[in-house]
């Protein structure tokens, strides 16, 4: 038994046949159309929210009283990323960057909080 070879074939699985497409079913406002032509109704639907929207939603779900923390989380993870795959330098440069846009922002929303907490820092000195 030791001397014989263990041959072993392997085969692709076969594919299952495909179901035919039922027809989709007729539209209520196509049957009312048909029904009445002179009688056209137009159906306005409702705007779908946002993709931030949702975002803040499920986030809200998910984490009710623990916000601040998860966002902590997911900033140090991204540091940490940062870190590991640009360096030090870079990163401290991306940090930079990334805090002047957000002062930018501020400043042309008319709430610069940014600005007026560096004003302050040089105020003291």
């Amino acid at each position: 038994m030791a001397n014989e070879k263990v041959q072993a074939r392997i085969e692709p699985a076969p594919r299952p046949a495909a179901a035919p497409e039922p027809e989709p079913a007729p539209r209520p406002d196509a049957q009312a159309v048909a029904a009445a032509p002179s009688e056209v109704t137009v159906r306005e639907e409702a705007p779908q929210p946002g993709a931030w929207t949702r975002l803040s939603t499920w986030f809200a779900t998910t984490f009710p009283h623990s916000r601040n923390a998860v966002l902590g989380g997911i900033c140090g993870l991204v540091v940490a990323l940062l870190l590991f795959s640009v360096g030090l330098l870079k990163t401290l440069v991306i940090a930079l960057l990334v805090t002047i846009g957000v002062a930018c922002g501020q400043y042309a929303d008319g709430d610069p909080k940014l600005v007026n907490l560096v004003r302050e820092l040089m105020k003291r000195r």
